[in-house]
């Protein structure tokens, strides 16, 4: 054997070895992470054994059946060294997203900032030159905000608490149509029974309900949104409340989860209580107010009705709106309420949608319904222009 072929044995040899020390290291790895089932030990063994010696002395009308239990199959070696013998657990698919809400009367906007606070930051406050809007200084209060940026344009005394007037209506509206949307037992088409309530109230601004009749709810409705009805107002508020003074705690109770904290409610109509006096608010309270009515379609439809009429034949009502900027004249407008008692002048909450840009305001306390009817139309389009230039 000659040199070489020494040396090429030398080096097989040595590349054997390696590959032998490397199978012993990763065994030693693999036994380590994955041992191997313990056997049981000599001692173990001998008290089975025992234990099978007592059981055989013990008779077999007196000796329970062992119950045999299936051993769990361990993973072989070959098993644990390439990481197989392991059950996988099925993947938990995604529990699937809610469905969407069914609403009957209810119409979300949409719009993405709804509800969130207003930005006083932007706001011209006071009164406004008479170069830009003639009139400012007629009211007691008022306040307009852009609802898709939450910018306010402009307010003067607007957490001030004032009588409101019939601009209660709007909460009345409110209580209703949510309860309407809750209550499957009732529906817009629900008959009600006139009753001595309605008849209870003073006779002006009504319409003139009956113990003898019947309406449809709509009916009712209809007449507290377009034209101001007080004893139709309150015949609606005994329907949903069960009495007057329960659908009252309901408004008062719904003003707070809106954060209306300056309102008080004393009545479902806006008439003043001989007791509890009048019904108070605050200009910006009423736009938060009518951010929540903007959601119900019959609500904005009545609102922008200039007439109607319930009752059929010799009978048939009129019911013409008090709201002179349903006009088109005036573009955009759609509602809202307005309002008035001696307390309180002539006060208006209204609502206007242009290009897709949502302004709501409202004004308390003008002399006239002129005078206010003209401030409120300049406020409007000097409104957008400020809107659009703050963006």
């Amino acid at each position: 054997m000659n040199e070489v072929t020494r040396a090429r044995l030398k080096l097989f040899g040595a590349i054997l070895l390696v590959i032998l020390l490397a199978h012993v290291l990763i065994i030693t790895l693999i036994m380590k992470h994955h041992p191997a089932p313990v056997e049981e030990s000599p001692v173990g063994t001998e008290q089975a054994a025992t234990a099978a010696a007592v059981q055989t002395a013990v008779p077999a009308s007196s000796a329970t059946a062992p119950v045999p239990v299936k051993e769990e199959k361990k993973p072989g070696f070959w098993s644990r060294l390439f990481g197989g013998g392991q059950k996988k657990q099925a993947a938990v698919a995604p529990a699937p997203p809610p469905p969407p809400p069914v609403y009957r009367y209810k119409k979300p906007t949409g719009n993405p900032n709804f509800e969130k606070p207003f930005n006083f930051a932007t706001a011209v406050h006071g009164n406004l030159p008479a170069s830009q809007v003639v009139g400012s200084a007629g009211a007691t209060s008022g306040i307009m905000v852009d609802l898709t940026t939450r910018n306010v344009l402009w307010e003067k005394n607007s957490t001030a608490k004032v009588p409101i007037a019939s601009m209660v209506k709007m909460m009345t509206l409110l209580v209703t149509f949510e309860e309407l949307e809750k209550n499957p037992a009732i529906s817009l088409e629900s008959p009600v029974q006139i009753t001595k309530t309605a008849l209870a109230v003073p006779r002006t601004g009504v319409v003139w309900l009956d113990p003898r009749e019947t309406f449809p709810l709509s009916d009712l409705l209809k007449a507290v949104t377009i034209k101001s009805a007080n004893d139709a107002a309150v015949q609606v508020a005994e329907f949903i409340g069960g009495d007057v003074d329960s659908f009252v705690n309901r408004m008062n109770l719904r003003a707070q989860t809106l954060g209306m904290t300056n309102s008080h409610f004393v009545s479902p109509c806006g008439l003043p209580d001989k007791k509890k006096g009048n019904s108070l608010s605050c200009a910006r309270d009423m736009v938060v107010l009518a951010e929540q009515l903007l959601e119900y379609p019959d609500v904005m439809r009545w609102s922008t009705t200039k007439q109607d009429f319930i009752r059929e034949g010799e009978k048939k009502t009129m019911l013409t709106t008090t709201n002179k900027l349903v006009n088109p004249r005036w573009p955009g407008v759609d509602g809202l309420k307005t309002g008035f008692i001696n307390a309180s002048g002539y006060c208006l909450t209204f609502s206007v949608l242009r290009d897709g840009r949502r302004i709501v305001g409202c004004v308390t306390g003008f002399k006239s319904a002129r005078d206010r009817d003209r401030f409120s139309r300049k406020l409007i389009d000097w409104g957008y222009a400020r809107a659009a230039a703050l963006k």
